[in-house]
């Protein structure tokens, strides 16, 4: 009587109603949130950031710009300045209102992305954890996924909403905004700094910052999409029905995506970890150390990584004179007998940084370039050669590995682009006056997104095509051995093992390799 196996559980069980996969999905948002605010606060607190102002709406803005919502900042007017400098005038002058009277402004557009690889890592698992090993319907996907949708645009509005406070900025940090670079903190009057306080002595100033809450809810969303369809496509264990021309295309297309996603997701929190622990354990300025790698860690490796590809990354910082036919130019030159010196421009290209008389460039292109290697090995082990034929009319029998190698450098090229583009930042820093910009600071460090795009190719091209030849290799030599081995065992077969019958003339050998388990 013939064996009848039954269906596993996983396979037998009903998918879930349409409500429950939409809140499953939301509960999955929640959770890389919870994780996201977390780490945001375990950061400020190694770096002793509440001496500065409270943790807890800090920890909420940190949340936000890690799914890309943009920060603004301004002095708080209410505070009392304590000095008796022009500000101080102008502010009685003009009752403090109506953009007249002096006050301090700022933003900042940066991701740190070390919040955001946690939210990430939470993300995907929470979402896919009640779908192992079972099939999914398209429209559970649907559902689920507008439940992490919804929930991310309603919670990150919500978080953006809560994302304001108060700062405290030292004064030494006021002391180069338009001033001379001469005067130390004891100078305390010069440049920008004596206009919001005077005297001899500067002061603490005071500022508030907010979120804009509708760059963080639609980051938001856009973050959870990027996460899930990533996740659906390098997903080992879920089985994700994506639609027919989505699933022809996915066996060609998914392992070269799959081993460099993982591969960055790896060399990115791999330093993340260790720096934490270290921090943790160590204390003093290490743990400070760790709270910034903990931001910031995954943008200095994107950096590292796309500056090996031959992307140019500069980081500038720019002093802000002035604008001219300013009212407060002359008055501010009458009553100071001169108008502040403006710091020189500093631009820094990380290409031309060195150690020891090795440029940089040479070692994060050795790094970079071994890296892709290893992913092109990888993804050629996953990928069948009859779904990698060329995207020209070429068939040769090269065709499958240029195939594969022009696969892998649009791969490479789009994950290597969003790498430069999410790890740019800017921020400026400046006093404002009559509705004009009297002086600041403003920074950024940028990457060239259509350069990474370009040598991307270029390199994900070279990388892919030397890592399927490899990978031909590897595999001929395993075959060629394998077939010796089969060769040499009737001739050193003792007694006890058998004697395998000879071939007849023209029959089959290919069952030789079929017994050895060739692939």
């Amino acid at each position: 009587m013939p064996v009848v196996k039954s269906k596993p559980l996983a396979e037998r069980r009903p998918p879930d109603g349409l409500l429950r996969s939409a809140l499953d999905g939301a509960r999955a948002t929640l959770y890389a949130l919870a994780a996201m605010v977390v780490v945001s606060a375990l950061a400020l607190w190694l770096l002793d950031a509440g001496s500065a102002g409270s943790l807890w709406p800090l920890s909420l803005t940190l949340t936000a710009m890690a799914v890309g919502g943009s920060v603004s900042a301004g002095s708080d007017t209410s505070a009392p300045s304590g000095g008796s400098g022009i500000g101080d005038l102008l502010g009685g002058l003009f009752g403090g209102g109506g953009g007249m009277a002096p006050s301090m402004s700022g933003a900042i557009d940066a991701v740190p992305l070390g919040v955001t690889l946690i939210g990430s890592l939470v993300l995907w698992p929470a979402f896919s954890r009640r779908l192992k090993d079972r099939r999914l319907e398209l429209r559970e996907l649907a559902a689920r996924t507008g439940g992490a949708a919804a929930a991310a645009l309603l919670a990150f509005a919500v978080v953006g909403g809560f994302a304001h406070g108060t700062l405290t900025v030292p004064a030494s940090a006021m002391s180069g905004l338009g001033g001379d670079q001469g005067a130390g903190a004891a100078g305390g009057a010069g440049g920008l700094g004596g206009m919001f306080g005077g005297g001899s002595a500067p002061q603490d100033m005071t500022m508030t910052y907010h979120v804009h809450a509708a760059t963080a809810a639609f980051g938001a969303v856009l973050w959870v999409a990027v996460v899930l369809a990533v996740g659906c496509v390098i997903s080992r264990r879920t089985r994700i029905p994506l639609g027919g021309a989505v699933d022809r295309l996915r066996p060609a297309w998914a392992p070269a995506v799959s081993a460099i996603v993982r591969t960055l997701m790896v060399t990115m929190a791999v330093p993340l970890v260790v720096v934490m622990f270290v921090g943790l354990l160590v204390g003093g300025r290490a743990a400070k150390v760790a709270g910034g790698a903990i931001l910031l860690a995954p943008n200095a490796v994107a950096v590292f990584l796309t500056s090996g590809l031959g992307a140019p990354w500069t980081a500038s910082a720019k002093q802000v004179a002035s604008q001219g036919g300013n009212p407060l130019a002359g008055l501010m030159g009458g009553m100071g007998g001169q108008q502040p010196a403006v710091p020189a421009d500093r631009v820094e290209h990380l290409r031309a940084l060195s150690a020891d008389g090795w440029p940089l460039w040479l070692g994060s292109l050795a790094v970079t370039g071994l890296l892709l290697l290893a992913c092109a090995y990888t993804a050629a082990r996953g990928t069948d050669p009859a779904h990698t034929p060329p995207l020209h009319r070429y068939r040769g029998p090269f065709g499958p590995h240029l195939g594969f190698a022009e696969r892998f450098a649009l791969v490479t090229a789009l994950i290597m682009a969003t790498a430069t583009w999410l790890a740019g930042a800017s921020g400026r820093f400046g006093a404002t006056m009559f509705g004009s910009e009297m002086g600041g600071t403003r920074g950024e460090l940028t990457g060239s997104v259509l350069l990474t795009l370009l040598f991307g190719l270029l390199v994900g091209g070279a990388a892919g095509l030397a890592g399927c030849l490899l990978r031909g290799a590897v595999t001929n030599r395993s075959r060629i051995l394998a077939r010796k081995k089969a060769l040499r065992t009737p001739a050193d077969a003792g007694e006890g093992h058998p004697v395998p019958p000879a071939t007849a003339p023209g029959a089959d050998s290919g069952s030789v390799e079929v017994s050895v388990g060739n692939r």
